[in-house]
């Protein structure tokens, strides 16, 4: 037994000299060579660790419950250690965080069924119907995914689009829209989060204005809707830690910055949120926003969730001074606050629904809303979903 407790030791003493060498490489270089966002993360960890820790060796300290501290520990360490993967995420070759994998039993004929029917429906009432696919981590046109891993997220939308399109559903794939702007995923996603920069959903937006336009829709509009430089940008600095970034720390990938973009020209909204008993009124800034982004905590806040209130089953926008008197009826996730959030300052009014939140049937809905346009706008990790097959009731 001995021989063997000491046969142990020696080869963990003899891998830990082999990798030494390329370990402190690694840290000389962090610190002392490479151009890299971790050196200014670290210069400010050591207050960091140094308040959390100050007096504190007694284990019933209550900094022992604080579980951020620990995951960002963890999370310097195996960005030291070079390591790719970190509890159930993984990061790119752009730095980005995601999850991955397949998932085969996912019912892409069923969406395929639902939405054409709705498209049909729409285009039997003379109005139009839109499907939006919008980015996921994972590009299409770009390899960042280390070896080893692999997904499907591109190949099930690509399945749903070409389908889709089969069945003359109108279809705008914003992976094929970035591709063809040049936008890489890097500068268009957060890198800890699922989820687009709001500066990418403002892109979108101005994409499906510009779509509709196209299939005649809605005609022409005062190009300063869609234009950025009429819009007051905020960028609230290192102010996001996504869904993926609470998973592995704020050293492991580093912090996202916020942008919070507002109209420069007057606008006069109002919103009804029912679910949660909201009613507001007022300019985009007020009615546009929940405004969490003012508070940050990283392993709790979520500023993204300030584009249009947060995810809720039914929003229901009215603008004042809207350019057209398009009624839209929006279905979406918390992919699409952001897209839909601008789209209320070109439509007259203007619904969101969320079906994985909606606790009402879908048809009377609909009927009732009677709407010019449906925009049906989800992930290219999540086309299907319940805001692609729970759309009329499943026999």
């Amino acid at each position: 037994m001995h021989v063997l407790v000491v046969s142990f030791l020696l080869i963990i003493f003899v891998l830990g000299a082999v990798s030494l060498p390329s370990t402190l490489s690694r840290v000389w270089n962090l610190f002392f060579v490479e151009e890299s966002d971790l050196r200014s993360d670290l210069r400010s960890l050591a207050p960091v660790i140094n308040s959390r820790y100050h007096d504190s060796l007694d284990f019933y300290d209550p900094f022992l419950l604080n579980k951020g501290t620990y995951i960002d520990l963890n999370g310097l360490m195996a960005r030291l250690m070079g390591q790719r993967y970190m509890n159930e995420r993984v990061r790119l070759y752009n730095g980005h965080l995601t999850y991955y994998g397949t998932e085969p039993d996912l019912q892409v004929d069923l969406a395929v069924a639902q939405l054409t029917r709705l498209s049909e429906m729409q285009t039997e009432r003379g109005k139009a119907f839109l499907f939006v696919v919008s980015p996921c981590q994972i590009p299409k046109y770009e390899n960042v995914l280390p070896i080893g891993f692999e997904t499907d997220f591109n190949e099930r939308s690509d399945e749903l689009v070409s389908a889709l399109r089969e069945n003359s559903v109108t279809v705008l794939d914003l992976r094929d829209e970035l591709f063809k702007d040049g936008i890489s995923i890097g500068d268009a996603l957060f890198k800890t989060d699922h989820h687009w920069k709001p500066e990418t959903g403002f892109w979108a937006y101005g994409k499906i204005v510009e779509h509709l336009i196209e299939i005649g829709v809605i005609d022409p509009i005062d190009p300063k809707y869609t234009d950025i430089n009429e819009y007051n940008v905020e960028i609230f600095k290192n102010r996001v830690l996504g869904s993926a970034g609470k998973r592995t720390g704020r050293y492991f990938a580093g912090l996202d910055d916020l942008a919070i973009i507002t109209p420069k020209f007057k606008t006069h909204l109002s919103v009804d949120i029912p679910f949660q008993g909201i009613s507001k009124e007022g300019d985009f800034s007020y009615v546009g926003y929940e405004h969490s982004y003012n508070y940050f905590d990283p392993f709790e806040a979520n500023p993204y969730n300030a584009y249009g209130n947060n995810c809720n089953a039914v929003k229901q926008y009215r603008n004042y001074d809207a350019p057209t008197d398009l009624r839209i009826l929006c279905i979406g996730d918390s992919h699409s606050n952001v897209s839909f959030t601008f789209l209320t300052l070109v439509a007259q009014a203007s619904t969101e629904l969320d079906m994985r939140h909606y606790p009402g049937e879908f048809l009377p809905y609909y009927n009732a809303a009677d709407p010019d346009v449906v925009i049906v706008q989800v992930g290219a990790d999540g086309v299907v979903q319940m805001n692609t097959t729970h759309i009329f009731p499943i026999e």
